[in-house]
C-alpha cells in the first residue's frame, strides 16, 4: 500500500506505516531521521495533514513559531494540523484543587495527588537526568494514588509502571549486551559512539565540576526537557499568529483527518495514549 499524504512530526514510538514519520532518533526503520530544530525536509504544499504529538513543548517558546511555520509550509491549502500537548489548564486546575483539599481536609490520597500534580507541572522542566522524579515516583513499590496517576498518564505511563513493577519483582532485565544489540538494530549505537568520541577530549581535561555541568547540559539538550507549556488560549493564539484558521479543540477520538481512529495514534486498543493532554486542530 502506498503512503498516505500525511506527516507525523517527532513521532517517537507512535507511528503508522501508512504515514510519513519523522523523528530525531528513529525508533524503527519506518521512521525518517530528521532534526526539527532546522527544518522539515519536504517541499511546499506536500501533505494533507500534519500531526505533532508531545513535540511542541520540547521547543523554546521563541522557536515554536518557526516549527509551526514549517508545518504550515509543507501543508496543502485547506490541510489540517493536529497538535497534542500537555494541557497547562488541566494541570493548574488539578494542582489548585488538591492544594485546597490538603489545606482544608488532608488525606494520604490527596497528599499523594498533590505531589503528583507538582511533578506534572515542573518535573520535566527542571530535571537533570532521564525520567526525573516522575520515574522515581513510578518506581515505588506502593503508589497510594496509583489509579489516579495511571488515569492521568495513559497507555505509555502504564507501560512504564508495569516495567517498574517487573523490576521490583526481580524479573530478569536485559543485559548490557542485549541492550546494545537492541540499539544496534536501529543504528543508534553509531550516533551514541560518535557522541562519546567527540566529547572525550573535553572530558579528559575538565574538572569534576565541569564534567558534571557538561553531563547536565548534554541531557538538557537531548530532547527530553519541556521548554514551554500551552493551554487552549495560548495554543490557539500561536496557530492564528502563524496564519492558521478554524482552530478547534478536539478529543483523542475526534478529528477532521479522514479515518483518524484507524491509525491508532492517540488511542490504541481503546486506551488513550495521553488522556489529560490538549488536542487542537486548525486549517491552513
Amino acid at each position: 500500500m502506498s503512503k498516505l499524504n500525511y506527516l507525523n512530526v517527532g513521532c517517537g514510538s507512535k507511528w503508522h506505516r501508512d504515514w510519513t514519520n519523522i523523528d530525531l532518533n528513529p525508533s524503527s526503520p519506518e521512521v525518517i531521521a530528521c532534526d526539527l530544530s532546522r527544518s522539515i525536509p519536504f517541499e511546499d504544499n506536500r501533505f494533507q495533514a500534519v500531526y505533532l504529538s508531545q513535540v511542541l513543548e520540547h521547543f523554546p517558546k521563541n522557536d515554536a513559531p518557526r516549527l509551526i511555520g514549517e508545518c504550515r509550509r509543507v501543508l496543502q491549502p485547506e490541510g489540517i494540523i493536529r497538535i497534542v500537548v500537555p494541557d497547562l489548564e488541566d494541570i493548574a486546575k488539578n494542582y489548585l484543587r488538591f492544594l485546597d483539599m490538603n489545606v482544608n481536609d488532608p488525606s494520604e490520597q490527596s497528599r499523594a495527588n498533590y505531589d503528583w500534580m507538582l511533578l506534572e507541572l515542573y518535573d520535566q522542566t527542571v530535571r537533570n537526568a532521564g525520567g526525573g522524579e516522575m520515574a522515581e515516583f513510578l518506581r515505588r513499590k506502593l503508589v497510594v494514588n496509583e489509579r489516579f496517576v495511571l488515569d492521568r498518564i495513559g497507555l505509555v505511563g502504564r507501560e512504564i509502571r508495569d516495567g517498574c513493577l517487573r523490576e521490583l519483582g526481580g524479573q530478569r532485565q536485559l543485559s548490557i549486551k542485549e541492550k546494545l544489540y537492541g540499539s544496534m538494530r536501529h543504528g543508534k549505537w553509531i550516533k551514541e559512539a560518535l557522541c562519546v568520541l567527540r566529547s572525550l577530549p573535553a572530558r579528559i581535561v575538565l574538572t569534576r565540576k565541569q564534567k558534571e555541568c557538561l553531563k547536565i547540559g548534554e541531557f538538557r539538550l537531548s530532547g527530553e526537557i519541556h521548554y514551554w507549556m500551552y493551554d487552549r488560549y495560548s495554543l490557539a493564539r500561536l496557530l492564528e499568529n502563524c496564519r492558521f484558521r478554524d482552530v478547534k479543540i478536539k478529543t483523542p477520538f475526534d478529528s477532521d483527518i479522514p479515518e483518524w481512529n484507524k491509525y491508532e495514534l492517540d488511542v490504541k486498543n481503546g486506551q488513550i495514549n495521553d488522556p489529560t493532554s490538549l488536542f487542537v486542530e486548525a486549517r491552513k
